[in-house]
């Protein structure tokens, strides 16, 4: 019989066993990102709905179709977050960060919320980490942008990934781009989904960015790989139409200044030796990204290939009413990012207790005693139902542990305790007063803390 509630469609519960290796993930990447000088910022759950609208654009699907939005008691107009970068950006504005300093790295790490159709690796209650950096609009700010986000990947274990890279230019050059693909789409329009029609009218790059199984045949494949016979000649003939032109690439459409950093930041990735690939159908799925747009795909995934993109966005926070602010950043979904290690077979922690501590009938005080002495150095675990001996080896078992001490009533007189390997079963006394050295050491690792003295 199914329990009465359940996470709600899309949700998960990430349990014991399997939060350890979204720590570890964690772990990783805020190692990189300290050594790149970023600095951890955290911002509310839910914002104004206004912030996600004007920033992320009225026509786009993130606000028309997968926002979580509704009204507090107060009449107050409000959704869930369902990206990073605008809260950063407003918090950046709220709190005056831009005189505290001129360029400023930023990250955080927090769950996201759309609407969309769970499938796997894609939730509704989805993790991002993400980095900001405001201030700047020197083509080296997107190169060290792009050279963390490799980096990250690298510190989970990643080496074989597609660098995808495009320029989406300025607001003019994308309105003219959008006229040049309203005439190349023309002869296929009555063929589009029903939101890519509407999209050619309202923002036309958004085609290139829908997930519609026919939109995508037609912009990236073409008509030689994929009509077949039973095909309507109608639409064979349109879409022969619309391949009779050159495909229009954004790249021809960029004013001199947006060139110029475009070839800037290829030749800044080539001399820091990371590979990419040209994807001239790369646009993001949000308003405010101007000039260059990233994405890392892991193809072995499939279609659903993509872990994580960013972009610059030069004029998001004045449009939210501060001064022109040059920015760029990325987002990385984690939820992605683990599924692909555990296809990979990337070994990831279970986090286990370290340390097993039993106790005999004459010791159990002891044994809490020293257990609690234990755990401000590493992780401890033992019995604390005071059940027998035999019982305690069972949860000794149970528990991951990779080490056994034992507490003997002789041992204990004596000032020794019995030190344990379960992996190959050896055992051998070892002294009270400096157990905690003697752990560390066998367990190669480092306190968790200083010591109390």
């Amino acid at each position: 019989m199914a329990p009465k509630h359940q996470a709600p469609r899309g949700t998960r519960d990430l349990l014991p066993g399997e939060i350890e290796r979204w720590q570890w993930a964690e772990d990783r990447a805020r190692g990189v990102l300290e050594r790149y000088g970023y600095r951890e910022i955290r911002t509310p759950l839910f914002e104004d709905y206004e912030l996600f609208a004007r920033t992320s654009g009225e026509s786009s699907d993130v606000v028309q179709k997968e926002m979580y939005r509704f009204k507090d008691l107060g009449g107050r107009d409000l959704a869930l977050r369902p990206e990073g970068t605008a809260s950063v950006c407003r918090a950046y504005l709220e709190h005056g960060l831009g005189g505290r300093g001129r360029i400023h790295r930023l990250w955080y790490l927090g769950p996201m919320f759309r609407y969309g159709r769970p499938q796997k690796g894609r939730f509704r209650q989805f993790w991002q980490i993400g980095a900001e950096i405001l201030g700047t609009g020197a083509p080296g700010a997107d190169v060290e942008m792009i050279a963390l986000f490799v980096d990250l990947f690298a510190a989970w274990g990643f080496g074989e990934l597609a660098v995808l890279v495009n320029s989406v230019g300025t607001p003019d050059s994308r309105r003219a781009y959008g006229d040049a693909l309203r005439e190349w789409f023309g002869p296929v329009r009555p063929w589009l989904s029903p939101d890519s029609q509407r999209r050619l009218e309202t923002n036309p790059l958004r085609v290139l960015d829908s997930k519609d199984a026919r939109d995508m045949l037609i912009w990236s494949v073409g008509p030689g790989a994929w009509l077949a016979d039973e095909e309507e000649d109608a639409f064979k003939l349109a879409v022969t139409r619309t391949y009779s032109k050159p495909k229009p690439h954004l790249l021809d459409f960029l004013d001199s200044n947006s060139s110029a950093h475009w070839d800037a930041v290829l030749a800044g990735l080539s001399a820091l030796g990371i590979a990419t690939e040209i994807d001239h159908g790369l646009v993001r799925g949000l308003d405010y990204y101007t000039r260059t747009a990233f994405e890392v795909h892991d193809r072995s995934l499939g279609a659903q290939s993509a872990l994580g993109g960013g972009g610059r966005y030069d004029g998001l926070v004045e449009t939210l009413g501060g001064p022109p602010t040059p920015g760029v950043g990325f987002s990385i979904g984690l939820d992605r990012v683990l599924l692909a290690l555990e296809q990979r077979g990337t070994p990831l922690p279970a986090g286990p207790a370290a340390v097993f501590v039993a106790a005999m009938e004459g010791t159990r005080a002891e044994a809490a005693a020293l257990v609690r002495r234990l755990r401000r150095v590493l992780a401890a675990d033992w019995d604390m139902e005071e059940r027998g001996f035999g019982a305690q080896m069972k949860a000794a078992g149970k528990s991951g542990a990779r080490l056994l001490l034992i507490v003997g009533e002789e041992e204990w007189e004596r000032g020794d305790v019995v030190l344990k390997d379960v992996g190959d079963g050896s055992q051998r006394p070892v002294p009270v007063a400096t157990l905690e050295d003697v752990l560390l050491e066998a367990l190669g690792t480092r306190p968790t803390e200083t010591r109390a003295r």
